[in-house]
């Protein structure tokens, strides 16, 4: 067939009209048969309150779609940016890197459209050249929402060089290495007016517990949602978030194999108004169940996993007990007027299989 005369080099103008005629989820499909169509896809009038992916594009293109949107009228954005590294063999290669030149879009047109942006999502799964973050952090001066996938690539020194997130609700940090936050350094990014934290994955945290104990004081009086996932959680630092008296609606907590069921027992001391709770933890047992469910009653979400069957059935009082801890738990769930979401189940591979 002529290229000429194929759907795709039809003008803009028309293409559009007919994009219009589509639902989101058909525009979304479109979107991915080829540039044009996907440049289409893109424009303003089709995105109200969705978030924009872009997906390891070069950086040529990544200019070239953000222009579109900094000529737009659209008051707000929401970005979602993934940059990958494509090399054989990262055992061989070491940390993934990619060329300089990549991030050019950072400090060019970046520049134009960060003020308008109030949610992002980054990951960064290829090692950061000094200074990427506060570039592209520093400009968005109504950011809400941030969320950092694989703080492990980056240099020690990026948050370090990130100002002050004033207009900051809602942090997701994952991945992190301990230099990164060192030295009270993530204290200065995350305002007194932040709602939402989520730490993941921090190996060795225990070594920074009076950083993390002044950054949960900073922001007490307005955080409603903390997530503790894969985290050195002692309990001092329990003990320390507990008698900042809170007010959470949601709470999550993962405990590794070496930390004892002992952690979890100052939140039965709490008055928090949990309305979504996850516990995850091979040491949890159907007394601890039974705590939670008599602790808080207001309760919409309840996720309680383990990390076996065996660890799923001392949960729900099958293992080394009878019958009747099974429905004394069952009963005390049941008491839970206001649930909506239930899982007891047990961690497979990442992934939380429910059980009960």
């Amino acid at each position: 067939m002529d290229d000429e005369k194929t759907f795709d080099k039809l003008p803009v103008e028309m293409i559009s009209h007919i994009f219009a005629f589509l639902k989101f989820e058909d525009r979304k499909v479109a979107s991915s048969v080829c540039w044009s169509w996907y440049n289409v896809s893109i424009q303003p009038r089709f995105l109200k309150n969705e978030i924009i992916c872009l997906k390891d594009m070069k950086n040529e293109k990544m200019i070239d779609v953000l222009q579109i949107y900094a000529k737009s009228l659209r008051p707000l954005f929401a970005f979602r940016i993934s940059i990958i590294a494509k090399i054989l063999d990262e055992a061989y290669y070491g940390a993934r890197s990619i060329n300089k030149n990549q991030w050019d879009w950072v400090y060019t047109v970046w520049s134009f459209i960060g003020a308008k942006v109030v949610y992002l999502e980054v990951f960064i799964s290829v090692k950061c050249n000094d200074g990427i973050l506060p570039a592209l952090l520093n400009v968005t001066k109504q950011l809400k929402v941030l969320k950092i996938h694989d703080l492990t690539l980056c240099s020690e020194e990026e948050l370090y060089k990130v100002n002050r997130l004033e207009s900051l609700e809602e942090l997701v940090l994952d991945k992190l290495e301990i230099h990164n936050i060192d030295k009270k350094k993530l204290l200065g990014i995350i305002p007194k007016q932040l709602r939402k934290l989520c730490l993941n994955y921090m190996q060795n945290s225990n070594s920074i517990i009076e950083d993390l104990t002044d950054v949960f004081k900073q922001c007490s009086s307005h955080l409603v949602s903390l997530e503790l996932i894969c985290i050195d959680v002692t309990l001092a630092l329990m003990e320390s978030i507990v008698s900042l008296n809170m007010k959470l609606k949601k709470f999550g907590l993962t405990l590794d194999y070496d930390q004892g069921p002992e952690v979890i027992l100052p939140l039965f001391k709490t008055q928090w108004p949990l309305v979504d709770l996850q516990l995850r933890g091979e040491c949890l047992t159907y007394e601890h169940l039974f705590a939670i469910t008599n602790t808080f009653k207001d309760l919409e979400n309840l996720s309680v996993t383990g990390k076996s069957v065996s660890s799923f059935e001392v949960l729900v009082g099958i293992a080394g007990s009878s019958f009747d801890s099974l429905r004394k738990v069952t009963k005390s769930i049941n008491s839970l007027k206001k649930l909506k979401s239930l899982c007891v189940g047990v961690e497979r591979s990442g992934v939380y299989s429910p059980l009960y």
